[in-house]
Parts: C-alpha cells; structure tokens; sequence
C-alpha cells in the first residue's frame, strides 16, 4: 500500500491539513541510517538477522502498552468533550491487546536460529528484559506526553503515522529479508507480518478519524502533526538503536 491508496483525493483535509505537517518526517524515516541499513541491497545477512531480532526484542517494550496508551487517550479524549473520538480510541485500543507476545516468540524464535548458526550465543530473555534504548524511551515518553497534555488527540497522529509505516515500510524490509536472508526467515516474523495486514484497516480507520476530527476543529491540525512527526522521529531513533546494536 502507498500513501495514495489511502486518500479519498488531493483536496480533503488530511492531505491539505495534516499531511503537510509530517511530508517531511516521513522522508526523514525512509532516509533515516537505520532504515537505509536494514533495507539496502547488499546488506550483511548476518547484520540483517541480528537487526531483527534487536527489533524484535527492543519492540516488545514498544508493543505491551500500546492498548492502554489508545485507552487513556481516548479516554482523556472524552474528558475535554470529544466523546466520539474518545469512545472510538477505546474501541481501538482493544484491537492492539497482546500484540507484544508476538515480539516475544519472534524474538525467541530469531535467537533459537542466531544460536544455532554458531553465533556468540544470546539469550532471548536478557534481550527482552534491558533497559529501554534512547529511541525506546523517547517512543514510551512521547505517548506519555501526550495523554497527559491539553492535547490528548495528538494520539491520533501517532496512531496514524506509526500504523502506516506497517503497511508502507514494513512490506520493504520483509521483501528484503526475504532475499537476503531467505523466505524461511520470514516465519521468524510474525509481527510484522501481522500488522502488514491489519494495519491497512487500520489506517483507513485512522484516516477516517482525522477527517472527521479535522471537519469539526480544523485548529487541531497543528497539535496532530506535531506528534505525528514526533511519532516517526521517535521510531526512526528506535530503529537507528537496532542498527546499532546489530553492529556490537
């Protein structure tokens, strides 16, 4: 999916609205070292395997709270007096509910074959238990940030963003996997996977939201874009810090 299969047309709110505001994050994300590292033709397959499990790992931290982020955002929604965005937040949030036990046996699984091609040996629960890297933080903090501020709705730009780098970003580093690594090792990534495909309703769904939102308080759009480029700025740390640790 590109971003055009998501847009009713060119004159709407989102694309004359919002999308300006997060254009440039979102070039920012697809020329960002990490990505790039991850994505590039004749990438190490030995990195390649170890970048993912690195994402894999590090993600579970990302996923686990993702449920109760839209809640308490939505919830907060209803609290200002947005009680249709709110109660569509907490409908949402029941869809993203132990997402992170994906992460878990994606990660044991990529260890389990990391372990087994004779690499320095690593232990998937260690992975999984480290302390947040500075993209993981800045991940967890900017939802913090955001519930907890004048505007709660700015969830809604985050869920956008980071919903549609699933179905944008995420088909481009699975086809690469699959070439360099092998197709068999797709089977190691059932996250991805997944939220290849859910997230496409997904991102009609947000997409609708922001619409309608933007319909009724177009002065949102400024507070929407803000973190939704926060949003892709974060992840992109976050996949930088996968990179990084690949190459240790």
């Amino acid at each position: 999916m590109t971003l055009t299969d998501v847009r009713a047309n060119d004159d709407d709110l989102v694309a004359a609205h919002y999308e300006p505001l997060v254009r440039q994050a979102r070039r920012n994300y697809r020329t960002g070292e990490g990505f790039r590292a991850a994505c590039a033709e004749d990438v190490d397959p030995i990195f390649l395997h170890r970048f993912l499990i690195e994402f894999c790992s590090l993600g579970v931290q990302m996923t686990e709270p993702v449920d109760g982020w839209i809640r308490r955002a939505g919830e907060r929604c209803t609290e200002l007096g947005l009680g249709e965005l709110g109660a569509a937040l907490v409908r949402h949030a029941d869809h993203e509910a132990g997402h992170h036990e994906m992460m878990i046996a994606d990660t044991r699984t990529l260890v389990d074959g990391w372990n087994a091609d004779g690499h320095p040996t690593l232990d998937a629960d260690q992975l999984i238990a480290r302390p947040a890297t500075p993209g993981v933080q800045a991940y967890i903090d900017l939802h913090e940030a955001t519930i907890a501020s004048d505007t709660p709705w700015g969830q809604l730009g985050i869920e956008y963003e980071i919903e549609l780098l699933s179905v944008t970003a995420g088909p481009v580093l699975m086809a690469n996997v699959a070439k360099v690594c092998g197709p068999e090792r797709l089977a190691s990534l059932s996250f991805l996977e997944d939220h290849i495909e859910i997230d496409a309703g997904h991102t009609v769904f947000n997409r609708r939201q922001l619409e309608a939102l933007l319909g009724d308080h177009l002065h949102m759009a400024d507070a929407l874009g803000s973190a939704g480029t926060a949003a892709l700025a974060s992840h992109s740390a976050f996949i930088d810090d996968c990179a990084a640790g690949a190459r240790r």
